[in-house]
């Protein structure tokens, strides 16, 4: 399901468009122009809660960092949103290790070796590099015997939706309706026509939400109904 299509089937559950309404064929429509602008911020505020509980598995991507000599940072991906995992780490294929986060990242580092920016080594360790953007370092600074050595990491990538063309992140439509039902209530919240205290209050979106994760997992629903005693 792409982003317009998300956009009207809120509209319409809204009953916003309904009947014989044509359905808006991108965001430019100056019938609804309000309307489709908050369904758009409602579709995308509800994608970032999902993204921030790590409900979302096409999150999930890969890629590698090449090291340098004397080279000591190194951007991510420019759709790096956090490492996937709770313990982040690199893979050096040719020796089969992995290289861990330095414990207590460059603050302690810089207190344990005042060197940690220029001597050079072993890479066996990471630590956030605090810039502008996205950015790992290793410890030690890679020497030539590391030049050009491949590390691949685990990441979640960005899922966030702009132009009316992007997909929503979810592999199925079982998926994309229930999250759109979830994304409907949250504009009614927004457009103020529904009054609650917080969103997890309102019967419909929490069964709407507990449809959408149980498609998100990838295991089975039990089979029995209530709570299970030993």
């Amino acid at each position: 399901m792409d982003f317009v299509t998300g956009v009207n089937r809120l509209l319409r559950t809204n009953q916003i468009i309904g009947g014989d309404d044509d359905d808006i064929v991108d965001f430019t429509d100056t019938q609804h122009a309000a309307d489709i602008e908050l369904a758009q911020i409602a579709i995308q505020d509800e994608l970032s809660s999902l993204v921030a509980d790590k409900m979302i598995p096409y999150e999930k991507a890969s890629n590698t960092i090449s090291l340098v000599t004397g080279t000591r940072t190194y951007a991510l991906q420019t759709d790096f949103v956090r490492f996937y995992g709770t313990r982040p780490s690199f893979y050096d294929s040719t020796d089969n290790t992995k290289i861990w986060e330095y414990v207590g990242g460059e603050d302690q580092l810089r207190d344990d070796d005042y060197q940690y920016k220029t001597a050079q080594g072993n890479p066996w360790a990471w630590y956030w590099h605090n810039t502008t953007t996205k950015q790992v370092a290793f410890y030690s600074v890679p020497s030539s015997t590391y030049n050009g050595r491949s590390l691949s990491y685990d990441y979640e990538k960005s899922v966030a939706v702009t132009l009316y063309t992007d997909t929503l992140p979810f592999i199925n439509d079982e998926e994309a309706q229930a999250f759109i039902s979830c994304a409907a209530r949250r504009f009614r919240v927004m457009d103020e026509s529904l009054q609650v205290t917080k969103l997890e209050d309102d019967p419909i979106y929490s069964s709407a939400m507990s449809r959408l994760l149980s498609f998100l997992k990838n295991t089975n629903p039990s089979e029995k109904y209530g709570r299970s005693y030993c």
